[in-house]
This record gives C-alpha cells, structure tokens and sequence, in this order.
C-alpha cells in the first residue's frame, strides 16, 4: 500500500493544535484533525465555543460534532461571530492522537478522552451533548471550576434510556451524576466514587450545583412544546422563539429556584404522550408540574443551560458511521423542522457567553426567580427499569470500551475507508439494507459481496446447497453453497419446511456446481413477515404483535374497526383505535379506510367482549386494494421527477426495485428505464409497510409516492412522504 506523508494537527489540551508528522499512516491518523468553524474577521466577536465529543455525541445514531449533525447550529454560531471548535480530549503522551480507554477496564492505558479545566479554559461556552459516559470525579471539578471563572455549560440530554453505546448510561444519568439504577456496581469508587441513584431529588452533582435535575422520562410531542415563558423573565432568552417540537425527549425537574428556571413548558392545552418505548410510565404529570422542557440556571459567577431533547437542534447529516455495525447513521432534520429550536439555542449560546455580576436568580434588578418543580423526583424515577442492563445486545465483537473493536469511519475507529486494516478479509461487509434480487445479484460481477433477496425453491447438491429464486420471476435462479453450520436449517433436504420461504443470504457472488452461485455465506436470514388475522387469534393475550388483514367494518362508534384475514374472511379481530389514530383509521369518521390493508403493532388483548389488539403503537396503510386508485394519468415518471428542481411537490409513480439505507428508504425506477432511479425516504410510520427489506415481496411491485423532490443519501429522491400507495 502506498501512503503519503501525513501533517498531522492536534490540540493540547483542547485536541487541536501542535503539529506533529509521520512517514506512515497509522492507526488512529485517518482523522486526527479536530474540525474549527472561524467567522470572518469583519464578523468576529472574540468569543468561543467548544462541542465535547470526548465523552460521546457520536454513539449509535447520534452525531453531535459541528461538521456532521450540528454543522447548522455550528454554522448559524459563526455566523454570530463565534469561533466553534470540536474538543476530543487532552494528548497526554504528545503522540499525535488522542485515545480513548475505560478507566476502569484498562487501568495499564492512559486514557486521553478526558475534560480537564486547563483544556477547556479558553472557550466561553462548552457544549455537552447526549454525553453516554460517566464524569470522574476530577472532571465534574474541572467543570465547576469553568463555571466559577464565569463560563457557561449547555447540557443537551434526550430521553431516559438514550443509551446509544449500550453500556448503561445515558445523558440524563451522566449528567444528574448518577445512574438510575441503586445496585452496587455503579458504587464505582476510585475515579469515579458512588454513582448509585440517591433517591432524592436533592442530591446528585447536578442538583447541587445547579438546583436542577434531569428526569428519567420519555415524552412524545411533536406538535411544538407551547408554554414558552415571557422573555421578560427568561433574560431575554425566550425572544422570538416559537413551540418547540420534543421527538422523545425529557424533561427537568427545578429544586432551587433561586438557581435555576424553567424557559418552556408543557401549556394546559398541549397534549404530551408517553414515547412509545419508554422504560415506565414515560409521562409522569404532565403539564407544568412535567417540569421544563428547557431551563437555565445561574450558579455563581457562571451560567448553565439545559434541554431535554437534541432533535430540535440536530441537523440530517451525519458525518461518522456507526461505531458498532459500521452503518449510515441517520439523524432528525430538526434545525429546518417547522418545530426547531434554532432561535432558543442561539439565544441560550449567546447568554452564556455573556459574563454577569450577579449571582442567582433572586428577583433582584429583573433576575426573575423559578418556579418549583412539584414532585421533583417521582415514584418511578428511583429505581431502573433496566434492572442496570443496557436496553439491548451490542452487536458481535463490539465493546463499547474498547475503540479497537469500532467499525471503519465511525469516531474513535483506528481506520478509516481505504487504509490499512489488520482484518484478513478486507472486503467491505454488506448488511441488509443494501439488499438486492436474485437478478441483480446474476448480473454482479464475481466475488462481490452481496446480500440477495429470495425464495428457497430446491435443495441443491444433496445438502450442500439451495436454490434461490427472484422473487418476481421463479425462473430465474441462484445456487447457493451453505456452510456446514447453515445446512440443518436452510437446506430443504434436511429441513422442508424452509421451502418456499423468502430469506436474505449474505455472501459473495461466485460459481457454484457450474452455475451461477453465491458463495462464502456470512448470514442467512428468514426475511421478515407480518402475522395473519388467523395467527393473532392463536396468539396469547399479552404477546406484542404486528399483524396484517384487511378493514371490515367500523366498531363501537369511532373508537376500534374489526380487521379481517386476508385469505379467509371468517377470521376477524377487534382493533382498538388510539384518540390519535381514529381521524385517519375509524371507519366511521374516514369511510375511504374501508377494504384497505393495514399493517397494525399493538398487544393482543380482548376488547368488546371478543379477540382484539389494544395498545396500538403504529398503523400502516399497505394497501387500499384498488377501492381509493386515483387517476394514475397524472402521475410523473421518474424520469420527469429526475428533471425537476429539488422542493417541488410531486406524485410520482414507477418500480421498487431495492431497499436503500436498510429499512429507512427504497430505490424507484422508470419501468421503461431502469437507470433512472430516485431514493425514497420512509417515515417511520412508513417503513413497516414500505421498506423492501422487512417486505421482500415488494421488490417489483409499483408505486405511488407523493411528497417533495428533494436529495437523500446523495441522490436524487423524494423526501417528506405523505402517502404512499401500492398499484399493483
């Protein structure tokens, strides 16, 4: 391999600045360089604000670093004349590179990742972002010795159990300064001391030096947050700010008043919900007495602020993979989102900027005190749903601790794309969303990597191998060689019920028995399928379910519908409407919803007396069966989609020909020509229904998409879907 010399430019003490070179790239080297947003000299304001990545922002989906999903609010603080800075950590041994290492794990390594008062001094304002590991001791010093000197510290959190890296904390417990779980593992000592759940909402580090807490709950509400205080008592932070929209978010809870205050609330007529997949009861109280949405606090000489959701202020483009599966990440286009908190994080950065004389919020010279959270800490935040376990498994040889472990071109990973990796199979490893048909994987050059779509129609080479048939034209046809360790479950000869079954194989396209073939199988994979009317009947009452059949009739007025199966009419289930979903759903208020196919999770349950769902988390139109086709003459083609100028709205029509980005986005071709392709952005609500990956049977099928022509990934595409409609 041939590598150039490498100038490398790294911070001490800020990750930024002393120059180092080396003749060789070497692990760790593929993005030394910490990124630095400068204004013009006409428009400088001398001030400057650091974005910390050297406890987290980057874990999972999220991206929090100023060239990648906070590049606008990086962008718009430049533009107020800030110079903004991303801060990695302190280079300790003056290598060049700034590591990362549990302190607990790894006591031999020095770890580098690291906040210290000296490192941090020259900014203003230092920005803490869904931060997902623990402070030391010595760290929670530096950080209140920055506020003593007059600095200002913006603490953005998200929901309880926004654990992004799986090691079982997340922003609201790093920054409260405890975790919400009581077991004695989290008594750490050494470094870190005794981070169990106190159990009062008067102890913990950030109550004690802020007068405000975190809490542990997951709220939905994407309308806008709407209790916006009077900027007359929020010192002027709150001018111009509109509802804030919280895609599951949390609150805080303020204790002293004196301290810190409350910036927006949930009003009387705002109705919050539960976030779907929070750990309890997700929304304890409601209204005011929820706490505030976004606070400030003044503590001394210095100044802090907080919110409880990071989608309002992120932007959608993610600069890093994902540390654990190497993955696209995909981030909430908040900043441009009708419900962004543009206005307020400007106005929060440009306060704590400002150094203050006075002290407290006491009342004094218009310094409006707080308003006292009710119950400060409810029943259900002192103890851990978790039972101190992450919210789910870590993907195979990852290790949250170990930077080694992370995957090419995520943060803190020692490579990335096109050095020199120690793996002995170099090929990039393909993953489910970039999953193609049988055709298209006959038509891929040999050994390339591919994951196909398909259907097992007979076994091949006795038990050795299948074949894989496209799932539009079983003529066409694949062999597939399976690994010893794959045979008893995917080989028809020794398992007949796989016959017929969809599955996604992964593997390189070579020959085999002669005949075109997919070797050196990774995964095989039964391809996803919802349940029938007929199996959630069997199904026992408790078990969460998705399931698909087709609307009957409406049911006890407004509130449920009676679903049907799709292959036997006699087969029926009560489906209990959420309030929110009976506008779009009840047969009785949308008549058009009759007939149609829906894709329904939820929990199987009675209702009326009879077999029926309830809890439904989501319904997905999949299909009105022709009864609601509107006049497809005048849908646009791909092709004219493809001329238009990105922000036009279009209703646009054409062939499912992949699944793109895994499950978040499909790829659609003109039928006449098939190199004129657009991406398709799902919403979440979407996916279920739409994605070719969780509906193999999709690929071919046409359809109909209304929304705005817009880039996604880097090509053409149609993003803000509003409707989406199988032809055929």
């Amino acid at each position: 391999m041939t590598v150039n010399k490498l100038t490398l430019s790294v911070l001490l003490g800020a990750g930024l600045l002393a120059q180092s070179s080396f003749a060789l790239a070497a692990a760790y080297d593929w993005n030394n360089t910490a990124p630095v947003k400068v204004p013009t000299a006409a428009n400088n304001n001398g001030k400057t604000v650091y974005f910390d990545v050297s406890h987290g922002g980057v874990e999972g989906n999220a991206d929090w670093v100023i060239d990648g999903a906070f590049s606008d609010f990086a962008d718009a603080l430049v533009q107020e004349g800030y110079t903004v800075k991303e801060y990695r950590g302190v280079d300790l041994d003056n290598d060049g590179r700034i590591r990362f290492y549990d302190d607990r794990t790894n006591g031999s390594n020095t770890n580098e990742a690291i906040i210290t008062y000296d490192a941090i001094k020259d900014s203003d304002v230092f920005v803490l972002a869904e931060t997902n590991r623990p402070f030391t001791t010595a760290e929670q010093a530096a950080l209140e010795q920055y506020i003593a000197s007059g600095k200002g510290i913006f603490f953005i959190a998200d929901h309880y159990d926004a654990d992004r890296n799986l090691n079982t904390w997340d922003a609201t417990e790093v920054f409260n300064g405890y975790n919400r779980s009581d077991l004695s593992k989290y008594n750490m000592g050494g470094a870190y001391g005794d981070w169990r759940n106190p159990k009062s909402a008067n102890a913990g580090w950030l109550v004690e030096n802020f007068g405000i807490r975190f809490r542990f709950n997951g709220v939905d509400y994407k309308q806008g947050v709407s209790g916006v205080e009077p900027s007359s008592k929020t010192e002027g932070i709150t001018q111009g700010v509109d509802p804030i929209l919280m895609a599951a978010g949390a609150t805080l809870a303020i204790v002293d008043p004196q301290k810190a205050k409350g910036l927006v609330y949930f009003s009387e007529t705002d109705t919050p919900v539960k976030w779907r997949h929070a750990k309890d009861q997700g929304l304890y109280f409601g209204g005011k007495a929820e706490g505030p949405y976004a606070a400030i606090a003044k503590s001394g000489a210095g100044k802090a602020a907080f919110i409880g959701d990071s989608s309002p202020i992120e932007d959608a483009t993610p600069k890093y993979r994902r540390q654990d599966n190497g993955n696209t990440k995909k981030t909430y286009p908040g900043w441009t989102d009708p419900g962004h908190a543009s206005v307020l994080a400007v106005n929060i950065i440009n306060w704590l900027a400002t150094p203050e004389s006075y002290q407290y919020f006491d009342g004094q010279n218009g310094h409006h005190s707080g308003f006292v959270t009710p119950t400060p800490m409810a029943t259900q935040e002192m103890s851990d749903p978790n039972n101190g376990q992450p919210w789910g498994t870590p993907a195979s040889g990852f290790n949250p601790w170990d930077t080694d472990t992370y995957k090419n071109n995520s943060f803190n990973a020692p490579y990335g794309d096109g050095q020199t990796n120690p793996d002995p199979d170099p090929d990039p490893t393909p993953t489910p969303g970039n999953a193609i048909s049988v055709a298209d994987a006959l038509a891929a050059a040999q050994n390339t990597p591919v994951v196909v779509v398909g259907k097992v129609t007979a076994a091949i080479n006795g038990i050795y191998g299948l074949e894989l048939s496209d799932l539009n034209n079983p003529a066409t046809h694949i062999y597939v060689k399976l690994e010893s360790n794959q045979r008893a479950d995917f080989n028809p000869q020794l398992n007949p019920a796989i016959l017929n079954q969809n599955i996604i194989v992964t593997g390189k396209r070579n020959s085999y028995m002669g005949e075109p073939g997919i070797r050196y199988v990774t995964e095989l994979q039964i391809a996803p399928s919802y349940m029938s009317v007929e199996q959630a009947l069997a199904t026992a009452q408790g078990e969460s379910i998705e399931l698909t059949g087709r609307v009957k009739s409406g049911l006890n007025s407004i509130y449920a519908l009676i679903l049907e199966d799709l292959n036997n009419a006699s087969f029926t289930i009560n489906i209990k409407l959420e309030s929110s979903q009976r506008a779009q759903f009840s047969p009785e208020l949308n008549p058009d919803i009759l007939n149609a196919t829906l894709v329904i999770k939820g929990v199987r349950d009675s209702y009326m007396s009879q077999p029926g769902v309830r809890q439904v988390s989501s319904i997905t139109i999949a299909s009105d069966n022709g009864s609601n086709d509107p006049d497809q003459g005048s849908d646009l083609s791909v092709s004219d989609v493809l001329a238009m100028n990105n922000g036009q709205p279009v209703v646009v029509s054409g062939t499912i020909t992949a699944a793109i980005n895994n499950k978040y986005a499909l790829e659609l071709t003109d039928p006449n020509n098939s190199g004129n392709k657009l991406y398709i952005k799902l919403e979440s609500s979407q996916r279920d229904a739409f994605s070719p990956l969780l509906n193999p049977e999709l690929i071919g099928k046409r359809l109909r998409v209304e929304g705005i022509k817009n880039d996604y990934m880097s090509h053409p595409g149609v993003r803000s879907v509003s409707n989406l409609t199988l032809l055929n």
